[in-house]
């Protein structure tokens, strides 16, 4: 495809390919700008179900106005084959961007919380990314974070007769039900076992890249994807703050929370977790809080300084006992045991005179 030219765009090179299509370097001819171009897979494409399901998603995504999340300009056909062109993010993504040891405090705010505000905007409009992982997020030369990739999203909508106080329902999507689609280190527990899954599952899928964030490595690992998949069901990972102790007190619990294996037992909506992360940032900015270690430091050199002061009050204690056991005695000791004393030493004496004599 390198140097085709479909419609007005001329393909320049390739960036990447995945489970749902290419993506490849394009520059529009009529507006004289570089894009992103995506073609669909051969097998969808071949598809009109699928394909239409895939079109009406990409509308959905191309609705969505937040400056986290890559813009989709268009879908496209030209010689036979329909293609999507969206922004093209001049950046990094997320997964080359981390260090071995996980990003600084303050950074790791400044990226979280556009991430969790932007999944928030997804999930309000009723789609679900379902491939939320550090090589979807872009992170431009400028710090600002883009999400991208919705080829696995999945479009929440009414039923054709659904009334006020519904529950809604999940369209059929790329995949027949059962199926595992996603990465599967950072898929919920419901997504490897093929369960349905709602817009909670991206919120475990925050809390695993969270985690990487704060600590450097991943919560749930193992040699094999079976490994993996045996960890995410069964495994408590150790707090973020066990492994970095120079996290904000609180954000392990908020990490915690994000990756309950059971979907009500997580944050409800990713609103929920973007305000509690700004919470965290505010009060680590202003000092209220300080990182676990410090915390953990404090709360030791308190318990110690207790210790000691307890000790100094037990042996005063015992001090004041002596002392009164002391004076008890000496009060309940006989009034003429000195004189006696004395008086024996008298006769005593005198008898010794008498003998020299």
């Amino acid at each position: 495809m390198i140097g085709k030219t479909l419609s007005h765009y001329k393909i320049l090179s390739e960036l990447g390919e995945g489970a749902m299509g290419k993506v490849y370097l394009a520059e529009d001819l009529r507006l004289g700008r570089k894009v992103a171009l995506k073609i669909p897979p051969a097998e969808m494409a071949a598809d009109p179900s699928r394909l239409e399901r895939y079109e009406r998603e990409a509308r959905a995504v191309a609705a969505l106005n937040h400056p986290n999340i890559v813009t989709l300009h268009s879908i496209e056909e030209a010689d036979g084959i329909r293609f999507l062109t969206m922004e093209l993010v001049d950046g990094k993504n997320l997964a080359k961007h981390l260090p071995a040891q996980g990003v600084p405090v303050e950074e790791l705010f400044e990226l979280a919380i556009p991430m969790a505000d932007a999944l928030s905007a997804a999930h309000e409009a009723g789609i679900t990314h379902r491939d939320l992982k550090p090589e979807n997020i872009m992170v431009t030369e400028g710090g600002q974070v883009k999400i991208l990739d919705f080829g696995l999203a999945k479009l929440r909508q009414k039923g054709p007769q659904a009334g006020e106080g519904e529950v809604e329902h999940l369209t059929q999507t790329l995949t027949q039900e059962g199926m595992v689609m996603g990465t599967v280190p950072y898929m919920s527990p419901e997504q490897v076992q093929g369960k349905p899954i709602d817009h909670r599952s991206d919120i475990f899928s925050l809390g695993v890249i969270l985690y990487e964030m704060s600590t450097g490595g991943r919560p749930f690992a193992g040699e094999t994807s079976a490994h993996v998949i045996s960890s995410i069901l069964r495994d408590t990972p150790d707090s973020a703050n066990v492994v970095n102790e120079g996290l904000p007190h609180h954000l392990g619990r908020v990490i915690n929370r994000c990756l309950e294996k059971e979907p009500g037992r997580r944050y409800q909506t990713a609103r929920d977790v973007c305000n509690e992360l700004k919470g965290l940032q505010k009060e680590w900015s202003s000092g209220e809080i300080r990182a676990s270690g410090a915390v953990e430091r404090q709360a030791a050199g308190k318990s110690n300084i207790a210790r000691y002061l307890g000790l100094a009050a037990l042996v005063a204690l015992l001090v004041a006992v002596g002392v009164w056991l002391g004076r008890g005695s000496r009060e309940a000791s006989p009034p003429t045991a000195g004189p006696a004393v004395v008086e024996s030493s008298q006769e005593s004496v005198a008898a010794l005179c008498q003998h020299e004599r």
